[in-house]
């Protein structure tokens, strides 16, 4: 007696199990709430890396894509439950409004998680024409946020890409294994601005490094009041602040003008 072939199937991935198992359940989901969506077309379920937008549905001519990040391959019905509905039949504001909430809610519970699944950033140069940013890093945890230099890394930091007239600075956050890294407008590398500005704006951005980003009575919250004390401590945060009311405008408009 021959023995029975082999399945050439591989067995899915523990990952890639929870995504068919969460794609099953969205699908059985849909079919209690809305099932003429099922019946007038395909839809179909991505689950992606997308650290930025985590939950979106796009429909076009009886065909949907709906996107979730990774996360929610792990997801309670309860949560999946509120994506649906959010996502496929509410129509109320108020309503939806609550729905997002808790769907954030769940994100933020998880966030550890959603950030280890975050892609690794570009390098950023810190050498400017002007300024050099590792140089005022350095100086700003020395001076003002020595117990950062407890910590076993510290973040990399870098000018942006290109000179824009909006964010003067900003903190990405990264995975627990690699240093967070802190990104300044490339507009700030100017003879114009002051360096005890963009020391500010460095040591703003270091402090998200020590008061992470939370989520509180439903919403994100950046700046949490101990941030925002500890923030005013820099011995010129009345002086860079005057300047950025005073002056940015005027670099901001000359930038402008130049493109």
């Amino acid at each position: 007696m021959t023995a029975p072939p082999k399945s050439l199937a591989r067995p899915l991935s523990s990952q890639a199990a929870r995504e068919k198992n969460a794609e099953e359940r969205i699908r059985s989901l849909l079919w209690r709430y809305q099932p003429e969506f099922v019946l007038a077309g395909s839809l179909e379920i991505l689950f992606t890396r997308n650290s930025s937008t985590l939950v979106s549905l796009s429909q076009r001519k009886g065909h949907g894509t709906l996107r979730l990040h990774v996360l929610f391959s792990s997801a309670p019905a309860g949560v999946l439950e509120d994506v649906i509905r959010f996502c496929f039949t509410c129509k109320d504001q108020a309503q939806s409004k609550i729905l997002r909430s808790r769907i954030l809610d769940y994100v933020g519970e998880n966030r550890n998680q959603a950030i280890a699944t975050v892609a690794r950033p570009a390098c950023y140069a810190p050498e400017g024409s002007i300024y050099d940013l590792e140089e005022i890093l350095w100086h700003v945890i020395r001076e003002y946020v020595p117990e950062r230099r407890l910590k076993r890394t510290r973040p990399n930091i870098g000018w942006s890409k290109r000179a824009t007239t909006e964010l003067m600075g900003k903190w990405i956050e990264t995975p627990r294994e690699e240093a967070n890294i802190i990104v300044i407008n490339r507009l700030l590398d100017d003879e114009r601005v002051p360096s005890y500005y963009i020391e500010y704006i460095v040591y703003h951005e270091l402090l998200h490094d020590l008061f992470s980003i939370s989520r509180s009575h439903g919403r994100w919250v950046k700046h949490s009041p101990e941030f925002q004390t500890r923030e005013k401590t820099h011995p010129l945060y009345a002086r860079a602040r005057e300047w950025e009311t005073r002056k940015l405008h005027s670099l901001s408009t000359s930038e402008n003008a130049a493109k």
